[in-house]
């Protein structure tokens, strides 16, 4: 009886490890700038502030001076010095941007990240660019498991 309790207990935390040996991954801020033409530098954090973000392309707007790349940085939070699944459905991060034209709906991108590589301080980054994304509204929505945040940028071109 002894050899069978110590099987079992020995399964059960093989169990137990291998399912918290996955980082639990969370999406902590969505982050975005323009690419400013001129002096090649990143504008402040677009997301969540009241800028007016008309004719960026030009110039215009509170922005100064022509952009219309946009640099979106995602920020995602898990264990300290944890590996997050790259095949759990739970762990994988699916991130989808839209912008709503005359024409209707588009979707610019979609992408999955998995994998994350945790450090010390728990914290992991994603990026990528926009381009030619600046006349009209955009929405991007990141989602990894129950953690979902959104972001929505009031572009637009006219007059």
């Amino acid at each position: 009886m002894q050899p069978a309790f110590s099987t079992l207990f020995g399964l059960g935390l093989l169990a137990a490890s291998s399912a918290s040996a996955f980082a639990q991954v969370a999406v902590e801020e969505i982050k975005a700038q323009l690419f400013l033409e001129r002096t090649g530098r990143l504008s402040e954090n677009l997301v969540g502030t009241k800028k007016v973000l008309r004719n960026t392309v030009i110039g215009e707007g509170d922005v100064g001076e022509p952009a219309d790349a946009l640099l979106v940085t995602l920020a995602f939070t898990g264990a300290k010095n944890t590996k997050s699944s790259d095949k759990i459905a739970r762990d994988l991060a699916s991130l989808t941007v839209r912008q709503k034209a005359k024409t209707g709906e588009k979707i610019l991108l979609r992408r999955v990240y998995g994998g994350f590589l945790f450090g010390e301080e728990g914290r992991i980054h994603k990026a990528f660019l926009l381009d030619s994304a600046t006349c009209a509204p955009l929405e991007i929505e990141v989602k990894v498991g129950k953690s979902r945040k959104e972001a929505k940028l009031d572009f637009f071109c006219g007059e």
